[in-house]
C-alpha cells in the first residue's frame, strides 16, 4: 500500500516551515482506494514566493483546519503504507517537522518518484514534475497545488510501476528519510573533512556512487551542495548515504579524474557539460611523441604526473623520489589509466598552453636523469 503525498508550504527559513496544503492518495498498486485533501493555517505568514508560485494567500488558509487538526486524519491515511512524493525528501521532512511540533515522532519508509524516473525513465529532459509528467502525456491540472500535483504523481507512480517490470528498482528504493533531521546528518557528514583539493563521491542507500565532484576546497563546495534548493542538489540530498574523498593536490588531476569516471561510472546526478576554459586555445605544440606533465602531489614531498602519448593524455599518477618513475615498468606501475573524452582533451590542451605545470619532461629524459627538481 502507498500513500502518494503533495504538500506547499509557507517558505522561509529552513526547517521553520509550515505546512499550508495538503494531499493524499491511498493507492493500494491498481487504484485509488482512500483520499484527504486540504488547506492548512499555518498561524503565520506565507511568502510572497510561495504565494505567486501556488495562489495560496493568507485569507485562504485563515478558516482552514490547523496542523494539529488533521494530524489524526493524516496518520489514518498514511498507516501500513510507503509515503511516496516527488522529491520525497521536501514532503516527509515537513511532515516530520509538524508531528514533531506535537510531540509525536513520525517515521516512515518513503520513495522518490524523481529517483525512480531517473532510472526507469532514462534521458528525459527534465525530472521536475510538470516538464516530465507533460513528456509522459499525463494530465497536470493546478500545478503547484497540493491536489494537482499529487493526482499526476499518482499516474506517473503507475507507470513506473509498469515500467519496473523485475519488480525490484522500487524496492530497493524504498528508504526512511531523515526528515527534519537532516540538517544534523549533513553536519555529521562533513564535520571531519577539510577544504583540501580532490574528488568527492556521494554515495546513496545502495552503495551506489550517484554523483562526482572535483574541488580545490572540497568541504565547501559539499556545504553548498547540501544547502542548494536547485533540482539536482536537492535530488541528492534526497539519496546521501555517505561522502568519500580522495584528494589528489593537483586540481587539473582532480578535473581528470572526475571527467574520466563519470565517463566510466555514468553516476545518475552527473550532467556531462562540455567545458573549454579559453575557446582560442587550440591543440597543443607538444616537446616530443611521450612526455610527463609534472605538478604539486597530495603533500609537499609528492608530485603528480600526466602521461602524454601522441597528443593524448593516457593517464595520471603520484611519485616522490625520481628512482619511482625512472623506467617505463616502474612508471606504468604507478600510472592510473584514463577515459579520455572531450573534456579531458580540452583541460590538457589548457593545462600545457597556458603552462599549468611545474616541470614538462619527455620520457627520453625521465628514464636518463636521476633526480627532478
Amino acid at each position: 500500500m502507498y500513500s502518494i503525498v503533495d504538500l506547499e508550504a509557507t517558505g522561509g527559513k529552513f526547517n521553520e516551515e509550515s505546512i499550508i496544503e495538503i494531499a493524499i492518495y491511498k493507492y493500494d498498486g491498481s487504484k485509488v482506494v482512500d483520499q484527504f485533501i486540504s488547506l492548512v493555517n499555518p498561524h503565520k505568514d506565507i511568502t510572497p514566493y510561495v504565494e505567486k508560485l501556488t495562489g495560496i494567500s493568507a485569507k485562504m488558509v485563515n478558516t482552514a483546519p490547523a496542523f494539529n487538526q488533521v494530524a489524526k486524519r493524516i496518520i489514518e491515511i498514511t498507516d501500513n503504507s510507503i509515503l511516496v512524493a516527488h522529491n520525497a525528501q521536501f514532503d516527509y521532512r515537513l511532515l516530520q517537522i509538524e508531528f514533531d511540533r506535537l510531540g509525536y515522532e513520525y517515521i516512515k519508509e518513503s520513495i522518490c518518484t524523481v529517483i525512480l524516473s531517473q532510472k526507469l525513465l532514462p534521458n528525459q529532459e527534465s525530472y521536475k514534475l510538470g516538464k516530465l509528467v507533460k513528456s509522459l502525456g499525463i494530465p497536470l491540472t493546478q500545478r503547484h497545488r497540493a491536489s494537482g500535483d499529487a493526482r499526476a504523481t499518482v499516474e506517473l507512480f503507475k507507470l513506473l510501476i509498469e515500467k519496473d517490470i523485475n519488480k525490484q528498482i522500487i524496492s530497493k528504493n524504498v528508504v526512511t528519510y531523515l526528515g527534519q533531521n537532516v540538517r544534523s546528518f549533513f553536519n555529521k557528514i562533513i564535520e571531519d573533512l577539510k577544504n583540501e583539493t580532490g574528488v568527492f563521491y556521494i554515495y546513496n542507500h545502495n552503495n551506489e556512487i550517484i554523483y562526482i565532484e572535483a574541488s580545490k576546497t572540497i568541504k565547501s563546495r559539499i556545504n553548498r551542495l547540501f544547502t542548494s534548493n536547485k533540482f539536482i542538489p536537492k535530488s541528492i540530498q534526497n539519496n546521501i548515504k555517505n561522502v568519500k574523498v580522495e584528494r589528489t593536490g593537483s586540481f587539473y588531476v582532480a578535473l581528470i579524474k572526475k571527467f574520466s569516471e563519470i565517463d566510466h561510472i555514468k553516476p545518475a546526478f552527473n550532467k556531462i557539460n562540455y567545458i573549454n576554459y579559453d575557446k582560442s586555445i587550440g591543440e597543443f605544440n607538444s616537446p616530443s611523441k611521450e612526455f610527463l606533465v609534472i605538478d604539486i602531489g597530495r603533500d609537499a614531498q609528492e608530485k603528480s604526473f600526466l602521461l602524454v602519448s601522441s597528443k593524448k593524455l593516457i593517464g595520471y599518477g603520484f611519485f616522490k623520489l625520481n628512482n619511482q618513475i625512472n623506467t617505463k615498468e616502474k612508471l606504468y606501475s604507478r600510472l592510473v589509466k584514463i577515459n579520455h573524452n572531450q573534456n579531458i582533451e580540452n583541460i590538457l590542451n589548457y593545462i600545457i598552453n597556458k603552462q599549468k605545470f611545474k616541470k614538462l619532461i619527455p620520457l627520453n629524459k625521465i628514464y636518463k636523469i636521476s633526480t627532478i627538481e
